[in-house]
């Protein structure tokens, strides 16, 4: 019996050769093909309020949080020609706090969001994902579409993935970010 499924086998293979189809690796999910940017790390903000993007300051700019957080691992990705998005992150939560209550918690965030900053010119343009509930253990995930403009399309290369805060205490912490991607990789094609 194996030596027939092998022999069947090894016919197909021959076959698909023969028609000049070599067979590829395998895509998971059909909303992965095209161009697409993804990021194999989510990583904690390491410098308080610091900037990410071209702009001045003001709610436009992306402003990180006042204190450090870490991060246990995570990924995102966007695929540029339908606007799928999607992030996972593990293990978000505070590295300091002066009350020390809250080291290695999220603290009294319950929401966060994902945001693509997308440069162009000279100013940067956010998109966000919807908000999504941030577990006692610092956990997230979000899978969806987005309508991306121009500037995320056009300069790929430009683009930067952070995790915001969406809800929780005290309200001058809603769309700080606290989490940023990591080595970025860009895609394009049906092959990739």
């Amino acid at each position: 019996m194996k030596a027939l499924h092998d022999s069947i086998v090894t016919i197909l293979l021959a076959a698909v050769v023969a028609m000049g189809v070599a067979p590829g690796p395998v895509q998971a999910d059909a909303g992965d093909y095209g161009a697409r940017v993804s990021w194999e790390r989510i990583v904690g903000i390491v410098v308080p309020q610091g900037l990410v993007g071209v702009c001045e300051s003001g709610p436009d700019c992306p402003t990180g949080t006042p204190a450090p957080w870490t991060v246990t691992r995570g990924s995102a990705a966007v695929n540029l020609d339908n606007g799928r998005v999607r992030f996972t992150v593990q293990g978000l939560v505070l590295a300091a706090d002066p009350s020390f209550t809250s080291i290695g918690t999220p603290g009294l965030v319950s929401m966060v969001k994902g945001t693509l900053v997308c440069n162009e010119s000279d100013e940067a343009e956010l998109v966000d994902t919807d908000a999504v509930p941030l577990s006692a253990q610092g956990d997230a995930k979000f899978e969806g579409y987005l309508v991306l403009p121009a500037s995320c399309t056009s300069e790929p290369e430009d683009i930067v993935f952070l995790i915001r805060i969406a809800d929780g205490e005290p309200a001058l912490l809603i769309d700080r970010w606290n989490a940023f991607g990591a080595v970025r990789t860009a895609k394009s094609g049906l092959t990739d």
